[in-house]
């Protein structure tokens, strides 16, 4: 312990005689050290940590699959009457609740109705989880029926906003919905259960705020009795103690096949089973770990370029370990002596890494996309600190290792006796160095080229032809969740089409306005309300038919959204007499009738028989990624619940959103209006994580960059110094100062070239894990490819021209009189 003590001291003692040196090391390794904890801890937060329910491993979601329409639709959501039946008979599931996403109106005193998320469960559903109450009860199995579900389980932070945190609580009202709600229980402050999406298996919904409020699940009666329709659930299960996630997808999806064939379905059903962490992230997953990746390998980097100063100042402090060798140290004390300085450097780098990462949490949650799941959750605690401490650990090792083993194979008597120990240190350690620069680069190729395909792909979704323009439209969400647009038969019909007619007609009277219209989905928010396309004459089996998103509109939509209609017409007012027109797009009237005119033609969809009266561009108003085809019909014959107006107008957008508002809620000051933004804002949304994680890989490419010239740079120079001599004399023997440039580059071209080509190939196999996050780009794009490989040329050879330029201006005579 006194060697160890004495090592560091003398390191100490070093490094404050070289403060540049040491100051570039700290820095180096703290922006590593603190980009690497930051990203570890929201990958712990997101993917790792478990979540707060009992025994979370042995929590599932399954998901059912139809195998004729797998190809576009790998996995689907459930069926109440097939999760009955998956529950009674299997043997591999404790227990198993079903339950929907839902939004409520809750209003308080005179105020307008917020929106506040929630979900529709099953009775046993906090049972599933292993979670009770705070205070109260969950739901009893007799509340599963119609006029006995009037009650609410509430969230903590629902209980604060709502009862300002009263016990008496328990058995008051809230009014959701314009109806009176009462309150049987609270929440604990930690419950927080994960978003989720019923449509697409492991993608987050986008924007959404936590659960507050659970209600009851009361399914309809043809939902009891349905195969072939009705997948808008999600089951969430408990395995039984030690079955595997394996073994209940096998028997589960067994006895689906069964049920389909006993049945004599014309659908073959299947079931997937999925850990609920796995389906929570699965969208988030693979860009998180990439990320990692990434900002470890800028680590590496840093490691690799510290590893070259620290071999250059282990090679010119040679004579004085062969002093101590002389005099008695032991390798193992050598080796000791040569590490402490990296350990000195790593503790100050980690410790200040460690204090940056605070600050890089909070700009990674700045820019994280809204849907990044728990990200709330995100903080440094004791296991990140305790992994800071062993990454900073392993990177002293990583930095010091090499030079020290390095300075060990130097003999001492041969340094103490060698009349130039520059011209020997040069001629011992230029090998190693080419080494570690060879594999820097290396490392920033493969790095740039994964950055360069991700960039690339980000570029061409926001290229591409939307054929819509988001620019000038405002989008309002108005939530129609009151009894009066909620009664039985033609009544909530007409009291919902009437609220959006006078809407309508007091927004296209705003002289800012100059076309409002409705549709029933948010756009961009992915596939939904997705249907057969029968036609009558021509019959195909229901899993043959053509499929399309049902989306309901009004006149003025194209002109709003400015969706080119490529033959027909748009829906007009005075054709409510006539509702069974439809609009298609492009690509649906395509597969619909493929090479005939679809005009005037008739099919039926959702159960009913329309007229196709016009054909609109395929706009990619489902996903910017792809133009799914589309059934457009007239909102009037079904009134949606909640409506989105999409209002084109003045560039005062701010100003018209104000007016927006105003006028909804001068018709019904009931009514939820829980959105009202810009297009371009849900444009924006829609690829909020190609947007991240462009941003953070391009931030690394840059940083990996910088090092890997630097570290051209560092060893370059280094060489050129200690080579001076060797220059003089090329050059007092008649070797030009071109000579002497070309020389310098032809060192460097070897690291560079062998870098270049190990990362080059390393790449062509490792992009194939993204191959998932690229839109239109191929692993092995040529054009990422030269243009990482091109630049890291450029900017290589650019840092060894300095050092080569230096080189050519040795002065012959100083550098013969040098010792």
């Amino acid at each position: 312990m006194a060697n160890l003590s004495n090592d560091f001291h003398y390191a100490i003692r070093g490094l404050r005689k070289s403060p540049g040196f040491a100051v570039t090391a700290i820095l180096t390794l703290a922006l590593g050290i603190g980009a690497v904890t930051a990203v570890f801890s929201i990958v712990n937060s997101v993917l790792l940590r478990p979540y707060p329910f009992r025994e979370a491993n042995q929590l599932v979601v399954w998901r059912e699959t139809i195998q004729e329409v797998s190809d576009r639709y790998p996995v689907l959501p459930d069926n109440y009457k097939h999760y009955l039946n998956l529950r009674t008979r299997s043997k591999t599931i404790a227990d198993a609740a079903i339950f929907q996403n839902a939004s409520f109106a809750v209003a308080q005193g005179q105020d307008h109705p917020q929106i506040v998320n929630g979900l529709s469960v099953s009775s046993n559903f906090f049972a599933v989880l292993g979670t009770g109450p705070a205070i109260g009860r969950t739901f009893l199995p007799d509340e599963l029926r119609k006029g006995r579900n009037n009650v609410v389980v509430i969230s903590w932070s629902a209980w604060q906003r709502f009862f300002d945190g009263d016990v008496a609580a328990l058995g008051r009202s809230l009014k959701i919905g314009g109806e009176q709600k009462v309150v049987v229980g609270v929440l604990p402050r930690t419950f927080a259960f994960p978003a989720m999406s019923e449509m697409v298996a492991g993608a987050n919904p986008g924007k959404v705020s936590a659960y507050e409020i659970f209600q009851p699940l009361v399914p309809q009666d043809e939902e009891l009795t349905a195969d072939d329709s009705d997948f808008g659930f999600l089951v969430l299960a408990r395995l039984k103690s030690g079955i595997s996630v394996k073994d209940s997808t096998t028997e589960l999806d067994g006895i689906e096949k069964a049920y389909s064939l006993s049945n004599h379905l014309s659908v073959h059903l299947g079931v997937v089973v999925e850990p609920l962490a796995e389906e929570v992230t699965g969208s988030i997953r693979k860009p998180l770990w990439l990320l990692l990746a990434a900002v470890a390998g800028v680590l590496l980097i840093a490691c690799i370029n510290l590893a070259c100063l620290q071999l250059a100042r282990c090679v010119a402090h040679n004579q004085d370990n062969a002093l101590r060798a002389a005099l008695g140290a032991g390798r193992k004390r050598l080796f000791q002596a040569t590490l402490a300085e990296s350990l000195v450097l790593s503790a100050v780098g980690g410790l200040t890494g460690v204090l940056l990462a605070f600050a890089g949490i909070r700009a990674f949650v700045a820019i994280a996309p809204a849907n990044l799941p728990r990200v709330e959750e995100v903080h440094i605690n004791w296991p990140i600190l305790v992994f800071a401490a062993a990454l900073t650990v392993l990177t002293a090792l990583a930095v010091g290792s090499f030079p020290a083993l390095r300075s060990l194979q130097s003999e001492p008597q041969q340094i103490l006796q060698a009349r130039s120990t520059r011209i020997f240190s040069a001629r011992e350690a230029t090998a190693s160095r080419r080494f570690l620069v060879g594999f820097e680069i290396a490392c920033t190729v493969l790095l740039l080229i994964f950055t360069s395909l991700v960039a690339r792909s980000f570029a061409r979704i926001l290229s591409q032809n939307r054929a819509f323009d988001s620019n000038q439209v405002i989008v309002a969400q108005v939530n129609l969740l009151n009894p009066r647009y909620d009664q039985g038969g033609d009544s909530g019909s007409h009291a919902r089409s009437s609220f959006v007619d006078r809407a309508l007609d007091r927004l296209r009277a705003n002289p800012s306005v100059q076309f409002a219209a409705v549709t029933s989905t948010m756009p961009l928010t992915g596939e939904s309300n997705v249907y057969g396309i029968h036609r009558a004459d021509h019959p195909l089996p229901e899993d043959e038919a053509p499929t399309a998103n049902l989306r309901n509109i009004s006149p003025q939509y194209f002109a709003a959204m400015r969706i080119p209609l490529l033959a027909g017409q748009e829906f007009e007012e005075k054709e409510r007499d006539h509702p069974d027109d439809a609009i298609l797009s492009e690509k649906a009237a395509k597969v619909a009738w493929p090479g005939e005119n679809p005009l005037g033609r008739t099919f039926r969809i959702n159960g009913r028989t329309y007229t196709v009266s016009g054909i609109a561009a395929d706009a990619r108003i489902i996903d910017l990624k792809s133009d799914a085809p589309v059934v457009y019909l007239p909102y009037w014959h079904d009134p949606p619940s909640t409506v989105l107006f999409l209002v084109r107008g003045s560039p005062s957008l701010e100003g018209l959103a104000s007016a927006i508002r105003r006028e909804l809620w001068e018709i019904d000051p009931e009514v939820a209006v829980p959105t009202i933004k810009g297009l371009n804002s849900q444009v924006d949304e829609s690829v909020s994580t190609e947007r991240f994680q462009t941003m953070v890989l391009s931030g690394f490419g840059i940083a990996a960059l910088m090092l890997a010239v630097l570290g051209v740079y560092g060893v370059l120079a280094y060489s050129v110094s200690l080579r001076e001599q060797e220059f003089g004399v090329r050059l007092a023997f008649g070797s030009t100062r071109s000579a002497l440039i070309r020389l310098v580059l032809l060192e460097a071209s070897s690291p560079i070239a062998a870098g270049l080509t190990f990362g080059g190939v390393t790449a062509l196999l490792a992009t194939r894990w993204i191959r998932s996050l690229l839109y239109e780009t191929t692993p092995a794009d040529p054009a990422a490819i030269a243009f990482s490989v091109g630049l890291l040329l450029l900017v290589g050879f650019a840092a060894a021209l300095i050092p080569a330029y230096r080189a050519s201006k040795t002065d012959p005579m100083r550098a013969l009189h040098q010792n």
